[in-house]
């Protein structure tokens, strides 16, 4: 008996290994098709936003989504702000500048009128002004008074080299310009367009942020937060209007490259006198060529950062662990910052 009972809990234990050994087999094999179609979904996402809105997509109709003539661009005298202003205009929208310094605003007008026959009005204003009245009076009060089909919010300043809070350049006082320029700017212009919009049911509003918006950057704390705050700010505004006709699409270059500086600027001049660039390359797109690849962008996706090379890039970014990627972006910013110090160091030499 004691026999029989040996050789049936054998029996049974032998069996119940087995059904284990096979839920585990099979437990394996679901784990195992799970993460193959989490990643399959994952490199589906990276090469859509790879390939489909610059090599596949058809661009829409800019005249016909805006729904007004007139498009307004602010940080418009140079880069990625004149660009769009150019690039605007060849598709015949009329022309809002808006920029600090009324000599380059009415540079860069005189360039316009030369290629394209559109009415171009200019606003000199600088938006490291808070006041509200200040905006009311010089900027808003006019936008209110015209059809307004595009805002491209570009304006943004950074500093000239990266470098922690407290030892910030320019102290207390740049770090409240940047805060205010790269943050007030896009709500205050956004909130004055939006009730025309809505009314007509159409129209766009393009925030330009920035690709340090992706990742928490070390010693670019401000720039990097306040262009977060553009990209979570346009993120809100697309649910809100989600069922509108409004389209609000959120840019996040890299660097990109002018013709006539030959200097490499993140977004809005980051770097500008650390970074030198002799030529354009494939990474380092000139402003223009951006702008041109960017706009075709409108309507095709929510976000992107303008080109296939910056979106390339950024794909990385989103992509691989931050226990890698912040690491590696924050030792090129002390490698920038080590460069700047170095070169101030020279021309003090020099100088005294």
């Amino acid at each position: 008996m004691r026999m029989f009972n040996l050789g049936y809990l054998s029996f049974v234990l032998k069996y119940l290994f087995q059904v284990y050994r096979m839920v585990c087999e099979c437990a394996l094999v679901l784990l195992g098709w799970i993460f193959l179609l989490y990643l399959l979904y994952h490199l589906a996402i990276i090469f859509y936003n790879l390939v489909y809105p610059f090599f596949i997509a058809t661009p829409i109709n800019l005249n016909k989504a805006a729904g007004g003539k007139w498009a307004v661009i602010t940080g418009s005298t140079d880069g990625i702000g004149k660009a769009y202003a150019f690039e605007l205009a060849r598709r015949s929208f009329s022309i809002v500048l808006i920029s600090r310094t009324q000599s380059k605003l009415d540079a860069v007008k005189e360039e316009l009128e030369k290629e394209c026959c559109i009415e171009i009005k200019t606003i000199a204003f600088d938006f490291t002004s808070g006041n509200i009245n200040e905006y009311e009076k010089t900027v808003l009060f006019l936008l209110r008074q015209l059809d307004i089909g595009i805002l491209v919010n570009n304006v943004g300043v950074s500093f000239s080299y990266p470098e922690v809070i407290y030892k910030a350049e320019g102290g207390l006082q740049r770090l409240a310009d940047v805060d205010i320029v790269n943050t007030l700017p896009v709500t205050l212009l956004s909130a004055a367009v939006l009730p025309q919009m809505v009314e007509r049911n159409n129209g766009i509003i393009v925030n330009i942020s920035s690709a340090t918006a992706y990742s928490p950057l070390s010693l670019l704390s401000v720039y990097s937060a306040s262009k977060k705050y553009v990209t979570w700010f346009s993120n809100i505004l697309q649910k809100e209007y989600a069922q509108t006709n409004i389209i609000i699409q959120t840019v996040c270059p890299m660097l990109v490259t002018t013709k006539m500086s030959k200097q490499a600027t993140l977004s809005m001049d980051t770097f500008s006198s650390v970074l030198q660039v002799s030529r354009p390359s494939f990474f380092f797109v000139t402003a223009e060529d951006f702008a041109k690849n960017a706009i075709k962008t409108i309507g095709i996706v929510d976000e992107t950062t303008g080109c296939f090379p910056h979106q390339l890039q950024a794909e990385i970014i989103k992509n691989f662990p931050e226990w890698i990627v912040v690491p590696y972006l924050s030792g090129k910013t002390k490698l920038v910052r080590k460069k700047a110090l170095a070169k101030m160091a020279r021309n003090m030499k020099t100088t005294s």
